[in-house]
């Protein structure tokens, strides 16, 4: 006799969160670009993974087909999936087809094991589940040894980097639940309270990516058509006001003036101020005050490493690259390195102290 299906407030939780998820894969499907579509496609196997699981729980599994059941193996695309959104950017999308092997070959093992013996097929499904578990971590491994390896971070790079490493220690954080629940089941101390941990940790990634998300609108934002798509300015037109753009900056610093405004700028290079903004925003992906507050940034971030400069107000540094008062220098600072200037002349100044820390 079949055991009747019914939902308690546990699976219920689940199942909304669940539905929420996929809701959520919409939204960031809806940003309409390479790099994203790796991160809904992560939240969609989440999402799949946690109401399979919840019917799993509540035995509503044994009204589903049986074909449903590879949703089990979508651990062996959560790796993947991360590792390659976070590898990628908005110009440069790092996936390779061989990282979804595994999990082809969890479909050919899922649909063959039927003809296994009994005694043959416990044994594999353990073996599966630790090699489950190895993917996972090693994933994880890859993924932070990646991030590991990222030190330069110019021109606006480090709050998408930021961004990711939140995603990293979201996922590291499941991959840790994943291996923790096997371990309970493996040492027969597994206690019912434990036995929606895996759901538990999937929940959370949902929702971190949701919340997150929300506070930071490039990944949640959708498409918008280009401002400037009726431009005449050609590409190779755009570039070269560009490199011009860079060029003076570089060698006038026109940034160090704390009232430069896009006309100014554009009466200095003989550009219209349209054009100017244009190329910022298309080729940049920056609003101007980002463009011109990253270049002043970079300069208070030489001055604050100088230890012959050690003496130097921070007040100070910040009138001397371009800013006119300490709050919008800090918040500017803050937003372009991630730490505070204090905080970072500290480190640059005594990095041994930093490390000990």
């Amino acid at each position: 006799m079949e055991a009747k299906a019914s939902l308690d407030t546990w699976t219920i939780i689940f199942l909304v969160v669940g539905i929420q998820g996929l809701f959520l894969a919409v939204m960031i499907y809806m940003r309409r670009s390479g790099v994203n579509y790796l991160l809904g496609s992560l939240i969609l196997t989440f999402s799949l993974c946690l109401l399979y699981y919840v019917a799993f729980w509540t035995r509503y599994v044994q009204f589903l087909p049986f074909h449903v059941g590879i949703t089990q193996g979508f651990t062996y695309l959560f790796g993947p999936l991360a590792y390659l959104y976070i590898r990628s950017n908005k110009k440069e999308l790092a996936f390779n087809a061989w990282h979804l092997l595994p999990y082809i070959l969890f479909v050919v093992f899922f649909f063959s094991r039927t003809y296994l013996h009994p005694s043959l097929q416990t044994k594999a499904i353990t073996i599966q589940v630790i090699i489950q578990n190895l993917h996972l971590l090693s994933y994880t491994a890859l993924i932070f040894h990646w991030l590991q390896r990222q030190k330069t971070l110019q021109n606006g790079m480090l709050k998408d980097f930021l961004w990711k490493r939140k995603v990293a220690w979201a996922f590291f954080g499941y991959a840790l639940s994943f291996l923790g629940y096997y371990l309970l089941v493996w040492t027969s101390t597994l206690k019912i309270e434990y036995d929606y941990a895996i759901s538990f940790a999937s929940s959370f990634f949902i929702y971190f990516i949701g919340y997150q998300g929300f506070q930071h609108p490039d990944v949640l934002k959708v498409q918008e058509t280009p401002r400037y798509d009726r431009s005449t300015l050609s590409d190779s037109a755009a570039r070269s006001i560009l490199a011009t753009i860079k060029m003076h900056m570089a060698t006038q610093k026109p940034y160090l003036d704390s009232d430069l405004k896009l006309q100014q700028l554009a009466e200095q290079l003989s550009f219209s101020a349209h054009h100017i903004s244009q190329v910022i925003n298309d080729l940049e992906k920056q609003n101007f005050s980002d463009f011109i507050n990253i270049y002043r940034v970079n300069a208070a971030r030489q001055m604050l490493a100088d230890p012959t400069m050690c003496d130097k107000k921070i007040i100070h540094v910040a009138y001397d690259s371009g800013f006119n008062n300490k709050a919008s220098f800090n918040n500017a600072f803050k937003k372009f390195t991630g730490q505070p200037p204090s905080e970072y002349r500290n480190k640059q100044l005594n990095p041994n102290e930093a490390h000990s820390n």
